[in-house]
C-alpha cells in the first residue's frame, strides 16, 4: 500500500477507526520500508515479521468486534535489544547472547502488547548498551538516517534510526546515561528520559540500576506523550504553561558548545520568551563543576556486579569497550562504591536547590552535531547528559535545528516526577 508518510499516531489512529487503514495494512507498509532500508541502516537485529501481521490481524478483528485497547491499538512500533521479548531472539547487542531466547516478556512489552501495539522487531544497539557511537562489531554499526557515515547516537541508536527513517511509529529505548536524548538529538527525533525508577525496568538487561531507565523514541512530542500515557498512566499531560521560568545555566548552558549548536539554542530560547516563558539566568555549582568520575565508578561497579558470576572469567568474548568497563569495576572496592553513592545523594540534594528557581532548564542535548563514525569517542558529547542521569531526573530532547544537514538537540530538564510539565513546555515549541 502507499501510506501517505509522515503521519502520527493520532492520525493513524483516526484512520483505523474510520475504516480508511488496517493494522495490518499498516504493518505490511512498514515491514516493506524495513526491507528496502534497513540492509543500509542496519537498525534491526531481529524483525518479527510474521507475528507482527499475526498480531496486527488479530487487533483488526478485536476492533472489528468493538474492543478498542486505547490510543496505541494496531500501531506498530520498535523496541530495543536489551529489552526481554518472550520467544524472540534478545542479544542485548552481544555475541554471547546471540541466541538468547527469554522466556517472558519484560513489563514493559507486556504494558505496549495489552495497549495494542504490534511490536515489528529489536533495534540495534551498541553492545551491552555501553557507549553513545553507534558501533557493535558482532551485529554491524547502526547508520545515521541523515547522513549514514555519520553517528546515529547510542546506544538506543537502532530505535532513533528507526524512528527517523520512518521504519515505525515510535520505539522503546533505555537510558543510562544518554542512551536515549544523545540518539534523539543525532537523528532529529524526540527522546524521553523519564524519572529513574518511575517505569519498571523488570525484564531489561542492567547496565547500572542506579542510572537505568526504560524511555520512548517517536517524531513528535505528542507521539512520545501517548507512549507516556500508556506506559506510566501519568494522565496530567498537557498542563498550563502560563508563569512558568526557565533556567539557563550561567558557565553551562553555553560552555565547550560549537556554533551552530549555539545559535540554535539561543533561537530556541528566543522562542520561548516570545511565548510567554520567564527566562532566567541561574548559577549551579553542581553543573558548572560537575565531574563525571563518582558516576562512572557507580555505574562501572555495578556493571561488573551484573554480568561477573557467569561471564567475566573469560572477558576476550566481549568487545573492547565492554572489556574495559569491566576491568575498571572489577577494581572498584564495595567501599568505594558506597562512599560514590554517599557524593551523589549530597550531589543529588544541592542540585534540587536550583529547581527552586526554575520550572525547568535549558541546555543543548549535545555539544555538537553527529560525529563522523570514525571519530574517536568524546565524553565531552555526555556533558550535558550525565549530570541529570546522575540526579535522576526527567529529561527530554527535541529537535530545534539543522546545521550542514544534521539534527541539532534542545535539552529540557524537569523535577523529579515532573514529565507532564517538560512534555508541555515542548509542546509549547
Amino acid at each position: 500500500m502507499q501510506l501517505q508518510s509522515p503521519l502520527t499516531i493520532a492520525e493513524v489512529g483516526q484512520q483505523i477507526r474510520n475504516g480508511l487503514l488496517t493494522s495490518e495494512n499498516l504493518v505490511q507498509h512498514y515491514l516493506e520500508r524495513i526491507k528496502k532500508l534497513n540492509p543500509t541502516l542496519n537498525a534491526f537485529i531481529t524483525v518479527t515479521q510474521q507475528q507482527a501481521l499475526t498480531t496486527a490481524v488479530m487487533l483488526d478483528a478485536e476492533l472489528a468486534a468493538g474492543k478498542d485497547r486505547g490510543v496505541l491499538h494496531g500501531i506498530p512500533i520498535v523496541i530495543k535489544d536489551n529489552i526481554d521479548t518472550a520467544g524472540v531472539k534478545t542479544t542485548v547487542g552481544a555475541e554471547i547472547f546471540s541466541d538468547r531466547l527469554p522466556k517472558t516478556d519484560a513489563t514493559i512489552v507486556q504494558q505496549l502488547q495489552t495497549a495494542g501495539a504490534v511490536i515489528l522487531g529489536k533495534t540495534n544497539l551498541t553492545e551491552f548498551a555501553a557507549d553513545i557511537s553507534g558501533r557493535n562489531q558482532f551485529y554491524g554499526d547502526i547508520r545515521n538516517f541523515w547522513h549514514p557515515d555519520c553517528s546515529p547516537g547510542g546506544s538506543s541508536s537502532g530505535t532513533a534510526t528507526a524512528v527517523a527513517a520512518q521504519l515505525c511509529l515510535g520505539g522503546i529505548g533505555t537510558d543510562t546515561g544518554g542512551s536515549i536524548r544523545v540518539p534523539a538529538s543525532w537523528s532529529g527525533v524526540v527522546g524521553l528520559r523519564p524519572t529513574h525508577g518511575l517505569v519498571s525496568t523488570d525484564g531489561v538487561f542492567p547496565r547500572s540500576p542506579s542510572f537505568d531507565t526504560v524511555g520512548v523514541m517517536a517524531n513528535t512530542l505528542e507521539d512520545v506523550a501517548m507512549f507516556w500515557k500508556v506506559i506510566s498512566g501519568d494522565t496530567r499531560y498537557p498542563v498550563s504553561t502560563a508563569g512558568l521560568r526557565l533556567g539557563i545555566v550561567q558557565n553551562y548552558t553555553y560552555r565547550g558548545v560549537n556554533s551552530a549548536v549555539a545559535k540554535a539554542i539561543y533561537g530556541s530560547v528566543a522562542k520561548f520568551r516570545e511565548r510567554g516563558f520567564e527566562i532566567i539566568t541561574i548559577e549551579s555549582q553542581y553543573l558548572e563543576h560537575f565531574q563525571p568520575a563518582i558516576y562512572f565508578q557507580i555505574a562501572q561497579y555495578e556493571f561488573y556486579q551484573a554480568l561477573q558470576q557467569q561471564y567475566v572469567d573469560n572477558l576476550e568474548v566481549f568487545g573492547i569497550k565492554v572489556r574495559s568497563d569491566l576491568l575498571r569495576g572489577m577494581k572498584i572496592s564495595v567501599a568505594t562504591y558506597a562512599q560514590a553513592q554517599d557524593i551523589r545523594r549530597q550531589q543529588i540534594a544541592e542540585f534540587k536547590q536550583i529547581l527552586t528557581q526554575v520550572d525547568a532548564i535549558l541546555t543543548p542535548t549535545t555539544p555538537t552535531v553527529a560525529p563522523l563514525m570514525t571519530a574517536p569517542a568524546s565524553e565531552l558529547n555526555r556533558r550535558f547528559i550525565l549530570p541529570f542521569s546522575f540526579a535522576g531526573v526527567p529529561s527530554i530532547s527535541i529537535p530545534c535545528g539543522w546545521s550542514d544537514g544534521l539534527p541539532i538537540g534542545l535539552q529540557i530538564i524537569g523535577n523529579h516526577f515532573a514529565e507532564a510539565v517538560i512534555l508541555s513546555i515542548a509542546a509549547t515549541f
